[in-house]
């Protein structure tokens, strides 16, 4: 079935946090009023026009003539991508199945202040691989579907079951087994990840709430060394290394919002049906590879847009914000 979710709902509109914000927002409303320009409503759909606003101010350190540039830069990326239209088909499943395998991550509920959750088993990815399969191009649009999908659906929907903006995302990662000659001793694999990097914080800024680094080997830190490079300082702090086995699980459950809301690979006591992400560790073997999560997601399309409203699928409001754990359908 279809149902109508209100994308401008302004429960979800993100609100100035300090009286310099409200400052800088009326003079990037007023510069971009000059100029005629309109923000499209597909950017609007997390924190509203407002939220996009300040997403681009505060990336800019609040500097208008910076920000205008930033967005307007963004617009133009995104008109000549075609970046919309990427949620408007469902992914082949059998297609994202093969490429979940290579690259085994999942969507997982919400954490303990209402961010989507996002869990990615990344030491275990082929990168390589997956590259060689999918071509950069592929790889990329496999990534920015990903991106779209948090920033038009994950989002809104944590702002309406929380009825407060949400943001941001919190980003999960198990680097246990992972190859620097994989990752950063590969040049095709480096050069994504540095495109990917550039893409994100040029055309997604503030997307990011924070992302827990867990089972970090020393192959992590030779790793991390060349891929922060690529990071501004702001996300580079974002990353956040958690300690080694009982301190390791403490943290996740602090921010996951409890011990039942961590998977069970990462030593929590979560188990979602299927599995908590894609080629799940705690489940031998893993039947489907995929989860309930992103089978929900590989089926996302948006249908007819009538104005600032979206047609979509039923099911996904639920899903999405669900609290992982509680019932089948919920993560």
């Amino acid at each position: 079935g279809t149902t109508t979710m209100r994308v401008h709902d302004p429960v979800t509109h993100d609100v100035p946090s300090t009286p310099a914000e409200s400052e800088s927002l009326s003079g990037f409303r007023q510069a971009l009023k000059e100029d005629e320009i309109v923000v499209p409503s597909s950017m609007c759909a997390n924190g509203g026009e407002q939220g996009v606003l300040l997403r681009y101010l505060r990336a800019r350190k609040l500097d208008v003539p910076k920000a205008k540039a930033m967005l307007l830069a963004t617009m133009k990326w995104r008109a000549e991508n075609d970046i919309d239209a990427l949620l408007d088909t469902p992914l082949d499943e059998n297609e994202f199945r093969e490429n979940a395998s290579l690259y085994p991550a999942s969507y997982h509920g919400v954490d303990a202040t209402g961010r989507p959750v996002y869990v990615e088993r990344t030491g275990s990815a082929k990168f390589s691989a997956l590259i060689e399969k999918l071509g950069l191009d592929g790889f990329l649009a496999m990534h920015l579907r990903g991106m779209e999908y948090q920033y038009r659906l994950l989002l809104p929907s944590a702002s309406k079951a929380k009825q407060e903006p949400v943001t941001q995302m919190c980003n999960v990662i198990d680097v246990g087994e992972l190859s620097v000659l994989d990752t950063v001793s590969h040049s095709e694999v480096l050069g994504a990840l540095k495109k990917i990097a550039s893409i994100d914080a040029d055309h997604y800024p503030e997307n990011l709430g924070v992302t827990l680094v867990c089972n970090a080997p020393w192959a992590f830190t030779t790793a991390w060394a060349v891929v922060r490079l690529f990071l501004d300082k702001k996300t580079q702090g974002k990353f956040k290394v958690l300690g080694k086995g009982v301190a390791q699980v403490q943290s996740l459950a602090d921010v996951l919002g409890g011990i039942e809301k961590v998977p069970t690979f990462l030593g929590g006591r979560c188990a979602c049906p299927g599995g908590c992400v894609c080629c799940d560790p705690s489940i031998d073997p893993t039947e489907q590879v995929l989860t309930d999560a992103q089978v929900t997601y590989a089926r996302f399309c948006f249908g007819d847009e009538v104005g600032d409203e979206v047609v979509g699928d039923a099911e996904v409001g639920a899903e999405v914000v669900g609290d992982v754990g509680d019932t089948p359908t919920d993560d």
